[in-house]
């Protein structure tokens, strides 16, 4: 099958803007591993994946080293106000034609899941994206092809997010994991009652010494 097309790398676009009413703490900087939870699924995209990142959060200070940095001014807006400001930064800079969305508070994410999507979207070039389905739950990341998807993301608002509106497409893909040995990767940290058992967890690949 020919996967000439979709050659270059997708960026990743980590959004990290979220208000976290819930957790009563702002996620992206909680403590995880050697790291926070941002620092950890940037060094992912970034380290392991090697794809150029833009991460959209609503201070500047939580930026990471060696990534692109958007300020979400008005996170009150909702999840379509930053997934809006990363995409947009990815067009301004000419970086890619394609686009892996990832949620900060989503860190059982592994770099072989979007390893495997991006395969799958190179394979597919009618699929105007590609998603993963953790066990009958949708998760991420999202690789979406830019062009074909800008000029909806350009009118989302509020908390709507690409969800409904890529369930009704028939030129999405969405594949099937089955996750028998590690957390599942669509599980969203939102309480600190999860964060707690998140960290106290151990599963199949960790360190000897991650908490």
């Amino acid at each position: 099958m020919d996967t000439s097309e979709y050659t270059t790398k997708p960026v990743a676009v980590v959004l990290a803007a979220g208000l976290s009413r819930r957790m009563g703490t702002p996620k992206a900087t909680l403590p995880w591993r050697d790291t926070t939870l941002l620092g950890h699924v940037v060094r992912m995209t970034r380290d392991e994946l090697g794809w150029a990142t833009v991460v959209v959060v609503g201070n500047a200070s939580q930026v990471p080293h060696d990534v692109i940095g958007v300020v979400n001014r008005m996170p009150e807006a909702g999840i379509a106000s930053s997934l809006y400001l990363g995409l947009e930064a990815v067009l301004q800079r000419g970086k890619g034609e394609s686009a892996a969305i990832f949620l900060a508070d989503q860190p059982f994410v592994s770099a072989e899941d979007a390893k495997r999507t991006w395969q799958l979207l190179r394979q597919h070039p009618d699929a105007i994206a590609v998603r993963p389905r953790y066990n009958g739950s949708i998760g991420h990341p999202v690789l979406l092809r830019l062009e074909r998807v800008w000029d909806t993301i350009s009118r989302l608002t509020g908390d709507i997010g690409l969800g409904k509106w890529l369930t009704e497409r028939q030129d999405v893909l969405t594949f099937d994991v089955s996750v028998v040995d590690r957390p599942s990767p669509a599980w969203d940290l939102d309480t600190p009652s999860e964060y707690l058992e998140a960290i106290n967890l151990k599963w199949q690949g960790d360190d000897d010494d991650d908490p």
